[in-house]
């Protein structure tokens, strides 16, 4: 049975039992509580001679989080998009009819959900429906897809809403589940060391790239040749050479001694990116270590972004988010630069 392979380390009826979060009947304590863990949304009772009776369970893992969830009644959940955030629905028991964007499917234990966070989501959970949700950050999901793929996404991951329990390519899925499940019932868990806890992110959001189909899986499936041409790596290493300079893609083809369109292609086959975005992700490199490095209070971020080539504040401030997971603000702050608000 699936039910079984999920929760293979440890009793169904026990899972998370030792992270409970609260439990109560009262509609508007049960709808803020949850809103605090995931996000503000519409709860209705659709059923009026049902009665709510909301258990909720949660274990945080850094930016993932563990939980478990049943209301004990028909319910209408209506979240909009999710945001920050994607999640993965995985009744144990019972039927929850799911749409998120323009994709709807009726999960199952045979059939989990997978909400995309750009994509306006709706639930109508069914009495009885006992549910294992895994909430993991969407920041973290990008950085890692990200940096898989060498190269900044052009545009949002989104995911195939339904994950097929049935399928061999789910198995890797299903056993780290019922690995976390059962070892957060275990005395003296590994689950609460800092280091370990680090391990977790990557695996959890690493696993789910690999098992559930999304805007990205063909290409971190593709693989990337090792050995590119010898004028991509001349211009990779004009590039590493003079990062801090006004490079041009005519300047960088002149070095590499091929035209520009060469050059775009050779980067694109062997890099998957342009040489201009390679250009920018070393230079965004470079501000980086420049931030750790600074013990200078008179050190500001706008500072070393304009000394490497970003003078548009506002967009490197996002893509240096995007690529490191803080703002460069942050990372100053964190070893004692002047940190002024970027």
């Amino acid at each position: 049975m699936v039910m079984a392979n999920l929760c293979s380390n440890v009793d169904a009826q026990a899972v998370l039992s030792r992270y409970s979060l609260f439990h109560t009947t009262d509609l508007d304590e049960a709808r803020d509580t949850v809103a605090k863990v995931f996000r503000p949304h519409e709860l209705k009772v659709t059923r009026p001679r049902e009665q709510l009776d909301t258990h909720m369970h949660h274990l945080p893992i850094g930016s993932v989080s563990l939980n478990r969830l049943q209301y004990g009644a028909t319910v209408h959940i209506d979240p909009g998009c999710l945001d920050t955030f994607v999640l993965v629905m995985m009744p144990i028991s019972g039927v929850s009819e799911v749409a998120c964007g323009n994709d709807r499917i009726r999960s199952t234990p045979e059939l989990p959900a997978v909400a995309t966070p750009t994509l306006p989501l709706r639930m109508h959970t069914h009495a009885g429906c006992d549910q294992i949700m895994v909430r993991i950050d969407r920041r973290l999901v990008e950085r890692h897809c990200t940096q898989h793929l060498g190269h900044d996404l052009d545009r949002p991951i989104e995911f195939l809403l339904g994950m097929d329990f049935t399928a061999s390519s789910t198995e890797c899925w299903r056993r780290l589940m019922s690995y976390l499940l059962g070892e957060a019932e275990g005395e003296g868990s590994a689950l609460t060391s800092p280091l370990i806890k680090a391990q977790i992110e990557q695996m959890v959001v690493g696993t789910l790239l690999f098992a559930q189909p999304h805007t990205y899986s063909e290409e971190l499936r593709r693989p990337i040749p090792t050995i590119a041409p010898y004028y991509v790596k001349r211009a990779e290493d004009h590039i590493h050479s003079h990062a801090e300079q006004p490079l041009t893609i005519v300047e960088l083809a002149a070095h590499a001694g091929v035209s520009t369109r060469a050059l775009f292609a050779g980067f694109q086959s062997f890099r998957g990116i342009s040489p201009m975005a390679y250009l920018k992700a070393v230079r965004l490199q470079r501000v980086h270590e420049e931030l750790l490095a600074s013990s200078s209070v008179t050190a500001t971020v706008t500072n070393v972004a304009m000394r490497w080539g970003f003078n548009h504040l506002g967009h490197f401030t996002t893509d240096y988010k995007r690529r490191f997971g803080e703002s460069p603000s942050e990372t100053l702050r964190r070893f004692g630069g002047n940190s002024e608000t970027l």
